[in-house]
């Protein structure tokens, strides 16, 4: 467990956050500009980057200048992955178990932005993933970024799940 850095860690604080990013990322002549995540260094985030998918969505993967971030797509319409960013503590937020089609499940806190920005957070992994996905590439089902990426991620430990109601009484 990473010691409390003062980072937000609310999945709300972490949307802005990604929202942030979005506005950060831009195409140059030396990839998509995303900021590292504080644990981007883990061996597991290279093991991660080197896994994804050359597409997403339909688009094409694009190189980034940050350890540990892969992006797919460009300018506005850009889904950007990043490895090592603060795992979210305990929480009472929203919590979600994503599932494939082959019975892969993670489990995410997801928060919408009013910028159109869906921002998904590992919740329970280490090292955490947070996956941005702009509603203008997948207005109807943003999950299925999280969703395709469910193999990749699967494998990180786990040190805690999401609660269900069930669990509650």
């Amino acid at each position: 467990m990473l010691p409390h850095s003062g980072l937000p860690r609310s999945p709300r604080a972490l949307a802005r956050i990604g929202a942030a990013l979005l506005l950060v990322v831009t195409a140059s002549s030396c990839g998509v500009r995303v900021p590292p995540g504080p644990e981007a260094a883990d061996p597991r985030c290279a093991d991660l980057v080197v896994g994804a998918p050359g597409e997403m969505e339909g688009l094409p993967r694009s190189e980034t200048t940050s350890q540990g971030t892969v992006a797919w797509g460009s300018g506005a319409d850009t889904i950007v992955l990043r490895c090592g960013v603060v795992p979210p503590g305990p929480t009472t937020d929203q919590c979600t178990r994503l599932e494939d089609q082959n019975g892969v499940s993670v489990d995410w806190l997801v928060e919408e932005g009013d910028d159109g920005i869906v921002h998904f957070t590992t919740y329970g992994r280490l090292p955490a993933i947070d996956v941005t996905v702009p509603r203008s590439v997948a207005p109807d089902q943003p999950s299925a970024v999280p969703l395709a990426l469910a193999p990749l991620v699967a494998p990180l430990p786990v040190d805690r799940q999401c609660v269900g109601p069930e669990d509650l009484t």
